[in-house]
């Protein structure tokens, strides 16, 4: 059985104070996500795309664009 100190040891997720706040966030990740991805080879969005939902808009989501090489996916283009 885990105890209950374990448990709060664990990383918990980031709160949030804004919908804004938390989307930049979710965009940084998915593109550490791409590097990654480059770091281990798959060379082109052909090998796969990373997606992420919009923490507002659910029917939203931030996909890594076709083609392009994973390493080179910045925040400021999704």
């Amino acid at each position: 059985m885990v105890s209950t100190q374990l448990l709060r040891s664990l990383p918990q997720p980031p709160q949030f104070t804004s919908f804004e706040e938390e989307r930049q966030s979710r965009k940084q990740h998915l593109v550490a996500a791409c590097r990654v991805f480059a770091q281990l080879g798959f060379v082109l969005g052909v090998a796969g795309h990373i997606s992420v939902r919009d923490p507002e808009h659910l029917d939203c989501f931030w996909i890594t664009p076709f083609g392009k090489h994973f390493s080179l996916i910045i925040k400021f283009r999704l």
